[in-house]
């Protein structure tokens, strides 16, 4: 019989249903202290509710918990989180206009008979930086740091709650090849101190090269346990997703048309009146993907909401569509103009979460389509629509009518990219496409995207996965400090290269808008 201590967790036959759908079916598997624990899985396959299950946002239906070898039933996610069980977000839990270290010690702050000690506080949040070699400028406000400094901050949160296992859901989605490197760095640091991590994430070569061990689950259940030896990436696609997945997008070298987007001097301050883009001029012509890189917060956010008509860009700025001038234009009649858009926050922008399948695939559509005379819904129309979209798109659902809360995270953004792509629109903005979703959906998308361009449609992509920028784009622009850069020869960038043009280097050698 083997020490029981030696594992810090085990799961014994965690079952989880929603009504018909069964969520997780009798999953069961151990993780080792000290060692890196990847959890994969196709969208839907369980990930996301077994982690609610362990930081008892959910409780399961049945089935057992261990931890330290011994059965825990915990009622709150505070009991969890007391145990020992911490979880990096990959929506950063953090809340802006307050410093580092405000964020850090707020909901566990010491005292001292009944008052707070901030000293004592600070001096042990810098204990840990020391320990973990984190550099912090635990000061600084939360708004003013890069997306790969805040991740390091909601690391510290969680050690500062001395938690022990430690959940990364999926937190390489923003960083650039050096974040990555740094962030795989601090979580050596944290196994070889004793941590232990369980690492979600989509990203089988970056599992290939951090976990000492694999769970694979599909459709609720373990398909696969296994130590990370002598394992490739397309097998563990294969066993995600039950088929080959081909990771080349072989894409034709298209006819190159007319210009459909021309953006001029365009310069965008955000919703607070911080100047984010200055004077940015490129253009996107019909059959041609242009994609932009850029940390988070470089400013491609602000691009974007500005060609959409989210907000209005500065005197001076101009956007034309198919040769029109749209600053003075509503987003509707934007959109009436040939634009689709696919945003990068599918929860906040992209879906009503309480809608049906067909009310969210009707967004936009209503515009041109799926209406009778006046404001009457042609049903029959919208609900075609609302199947070619969940048909051509392999959204997971049981009924157009169930509510878009329903869906996993992943099916949710399978649903947005179908909607915009199949309205036959001239010009997509498409951000982060494939952003938290399995290898099967992505090449599923990317395939799309290719496809799309080949018939002739301009594509604006947006994007933090730079493996996607490369194996898509015509032509790479990179946001940073405020403008667009436009390499020479930028099909030919590695994603080292690129992460180094995002961050500043190399820019004497390239032009600046």
């Amino acid at each position: 019989m083997p020490d029981r201590t030696e594992y810090i967790l085990e799961l014994e036959g965690i079952c989880k249903h929603f009504g018909n759908l069964t969520a997780n079916d009798h999953i069961s598997f151990k993780v080792r202290r000290g060692s890196v624990h990847a959890i994969i899985g196709e969208n839907g396959a369980g990930k996301s509710t077994l982690m609610s299950i362990l930081t008892c946002i959910k409780k399961q239906d049945s089935g057992r918990i261990i931890m330290n070898g011994k059965a825990v039933d915990f009622h709150s996610p505070k009991e969890a989180s007391e145990s020992g069980i911490g979880m990096v977000y990959q929506e950063f839990m953090l809340y802006k206009g307050m410093t580092v270290a405000e964020n850090i010690i707020m909901g566990c702050e010491r005292t001292d008979a009944g008052f707070l000690n901030m000293k004592k506080n600070i001096k042990k949040v810098e204990e840990i930086c020391d320990s973990y070699d984190f550099r912090l400028p635990l000061k600084s406000r939360i708004d003013e740091l890069p997306v790969s400094v805040l991740q390091q901050v909601e690391i510290v949160k969680v050690l500062y709650r001395e938690a022990q296992l430690i959940i990364f859901d999926e937190p390489t989605s923003v960083l650039t090849p050096q974040g990555v490197r740094g962030l795989f760095k601090a979580m050596r640091e944290l196994t070889g101190k004793g941590k232990t991590i369980l690492f979600i994430t989509h990203k089988l070569k970056e599992v290939l090269e951090i976990a000492d061990h694999i769970t694979v689950l599909k459709d609720g259940r373990v398909t696969a346990d296994m130590k990370n030896e002598n394992v490739s990436e397309r097998e563990l696609a294969k066993l995600m997703v039950g088929r080959e997945v081909l990771y080349d997008i072989r894409r034709k070298k298209n006819r190159i048309g007319r210009e459909v987007l021309l953006v001029k001097d365009l310069t965008v301050k955000d919703r607070k009146g911080i100047l984010r883009l200055k004077k940015a001029s490129f253009s996107v012509h019909s059959g041609e993907i242009v994609g932009i890189a850029g940390v988070a917060g470089a400013g491609q956010k602000e691009l974007g909401e500005a060609i959409v008509g989210i907000t209005r860009p500065e005197p001076g700025s101009e956007i034309l569509l198919c040769g029109e001038p749209v600053g003075h234009m509503s987003i509707g009649e934007r959109r009436k103009r040939g634009l689709g858009y696919v945003p990068q926050n599918r929860i906040k922008d992209g879906v009503n979460l309480k809608g049906s399948i067909w009310e969210n695939t009707m967004m936009g559509y209503h515009l041109e389509h799926g209406r009778k005379q006046g404001f009457l819904i042609d049903f029959k129309d919208v609900s075609s629509f609302a199947r070619a979209v969940v048909e051509d798109y392999s959204v997971k659902i049981q009924d157009i009518s169930d509510r878009a809360f329903e869906l996993s995270g992943g099916n949710i953004q399978k649903l947005i990219v179908g909607r915009e792509m199949l309205q036959g629109k001239s010009f997509l903005i498409i951000e982060d496409p494939t952003r938290g979703i399995d290898v099967g959906a992505i090449e599923l998308i990317r395939k799309k995207i290719a496809a799309l361009s080949e018939s002739g449609v301009g594509i604006l992509l947006i994007s933090h996965e730079l493996s996607e920028v490369i194996q898509l784009s015509d032509r790479i622009l990179v946001a940073y400090d405020k403008h667009i850069i436009e390499p020479e020869d930028s099909s030919q960038l590695t994603e080292e290269e690129l992460g180094l043009l995002m961050t500043g280097g190399g820019q004497d050698e390239n032009k600046i808008s």
